[in-house]
């Protein structure tokens, strides 16, 4: 007992010396980071009333690539920086900021679709500001708005901030802010009105009404009001309605059309705001959805935190795209059913990344966007197998997927690999205390540490009732490791209590 002790209190006292000397690396190292004097802005600020100066009227309108149209919605976005941000978005009633990078790729997909849209929004009279702010030279700016991810799109009412959950095309863009802004519904009067609203949208709630008023055109007006992502049309005409419908119609209806084979959905319950609000929501999004970076806003802030992914390459997947289509069909308006392209690298390889997996073959995984709890299909791919990962999902019976390295063939070191796969096995063996030293490739002290850790495997070696044990915290994953602080980190476990004395 008492050398057990010893080793302890060695252990201990190293580790602190250790990891104040991280502490110090850490803070030295941080003191890079600080903005040089000449990227601070100047004291003199500009008045509000100059903001026109400051729209995108830059050296790209001058560009022969620049084209008349480009230019003039350039005009229509507004360049904030770090002095002038807070002025802007308190003096207007609607403002939809973007913070983007200058060196991200889909900062720069968006800006265009981001211009574009000013452009309409303003053609239509609309009240809303649109405004980007560089967020890499304007990082007190970017803090306050809690702009940390490239892009970020932030909607503001009257200052107050609210959560932007439309799409990144300019016409997804115009139609959030439409609704946000007060234009809940579409009026259609005539048939070329509904042929062009049709060709240009994917999905809309159709109100076919005898006349525009009455209990049931209120209820669905306000639930019309209450839903942002998807456009509403409304219209007392037979002849415009049966284009919708393809077929004859009388009202009072509401139904939801979309370009896929369940294209009309009829709405059946009563005319309340939330029993047309939830048939909305159900039936709204397709059976199968692209993720992509333009629409991860609106699928993560979907009601439908339940997500079925399918990893898969374009031509894997229109080989298995009908069984997964049919798989999806039974679980309309409770799971959502996503395909990731594989192709797209930028985006699907992070999302891979989440769980350990470094492959170009098809694999289905699920998600709870709600706890963040990740579980993994490992049963070949058949409607039957996804019906019921699917199914056992929904009811809570799956088992959560930890992420794992390989089990190493060799680990017979001083210092033992622990890996998710044999945690148990290794730090939770009721005969052995475990000190576990965790680590990480992206860690800058991890190395120096990592040597003392083995000098020190060598001074405990001969006290049988320890096991000294490394970890790789960005490629494994248990329940009992918790990697939430800054790496590196140190965990104890006792034998006799299978938990962590400590951490530090």
């Amino acid at each position: 007992m008492a050398q057990r002790w010893f080793g302890f209190l060695l252990l201990l006292l190293v580790v602190l010396s250790v990891s104040i000397h991280c502490c110090h690396s850490i803070q030295e190292d941080h003191s890079h980071t600080l903005v040089n004097e000449d990227q601070v802005p100047s004291e003199d600020d500009d008045d509000l009333e100059d903001l026109e100066e400051g729209m995108d009227l830059d050296a790209q309108i001058a560009s022969d690539s620049f084209s008349s149209a480009e230019a003039l919605a350039a005009t229509k976005v507004a360049n904030v920086n770090d002095k002038d941000v807070e002025r802007v978005i308190e003096k207007f009633e609607f403002v939809l900021l973007l913070g983007y990078a200058p060196w991200c790729t889909q900062s720069e997909e968006l800006l265009p679709e981001f211009t574009a849209a000013a452009l309409r929004l303003s053609q239509l009279g609309n009240p809303v500001l649109l405004a980007k702010l560089d967020a890499v030279n304007n990082p007190s700016a970017a803090a306050q708005y809690e702009i940390q991810g490239f892009p970020t799109l932030v909607f503001f009412v009257n200052g107050t901030r609210e959560q932007y959950l439309g799409g990144y095309s300019r016409e997804e863009i115009v139609r959030w802010v439409r609704k946000k802004t007060g234009h809940a519904v579409t009026t259609i009067t005539s048939k070329e009105e509904a042929e062009s609203f049709l060709s240009k949208n994917v999905t809309a709630v159709l109100g076919y009404f005898e006349t525009l008023e009455g209990p049931e055109h209120d209820a669905f007006i306000a639930a019309a009001k209450a839903e942002a992502e998807t456009e509403f049309v409304q219209m007392t005409v037979a002849e415009v309605a049966q284009i919708f419908a393809e077929s004859s119609i009388l009202p009072p209806l509401i139904a939801v059309r979309k370009q896929e084979p369940e294209h009309f959905t009829t709405f059946r319950g009563s005319f309340s705001i939330e029993e047309i609000a939830s048939f909305v929501e159900i039936n709204k999004h397709p059976l199968l959805t692209v993720l992509n970076s333009k629409n991860a806003n609106m699928v993560y802030g979907s009601p439908m935190k339940l997500h079925v992914l399918l990893f898969a390459e374009k031509m894997d997947y229109e080989n298995v795209r009908s069984l997964y289509l049919e798989a999806a069909k039974d679980f309309k308006g409770k799971v959502m059913f996503l395909v990731i392209d594989m192709e797209d690298q930028e985006f699907s390889r992070p999302m891979l990344a989440v769980y350990g997996l470094d492959t170009n073959k098809p694999v289905v995984a699920g998600l709870n966007n709600e706890d963040g709890a990740r579980y993994f299909l490992e049963s070949d791919f058949t409607v039957d197998n996804l019906k019921t990962f699917a199914a056992n999902m929904y009811a809570g019976r799956l088992p959560v997927y930890y992420k794992s390295e390989p089990v190493p063939a060799e680990n017979e070191g001083l210092v033992k690999i622990v890996v998710g796969k044999n945690f148990e096995e290794i730090v939770m063996d009721d005969t052995k205390d475990v000190f576990l030293y965790v680590h990480a490739p992206w860690c800058a002290t991890c190395e120096k540490v990592g040597r003392v850790f083995e000098k020190l495997a060598k001074h405990v070696q001969d006290v049988p009732s320890l096991v000294m044990a490394k970890c790789d915290g960005q490629e494994n994953e248990h329940p009992l490791l918790l990697v939430k602080a800054m790496i590196p980190l140190f965990f104890f476990f006792w034998a006799w209590k299978r938990r962590s004395l400590f951490s530090i």
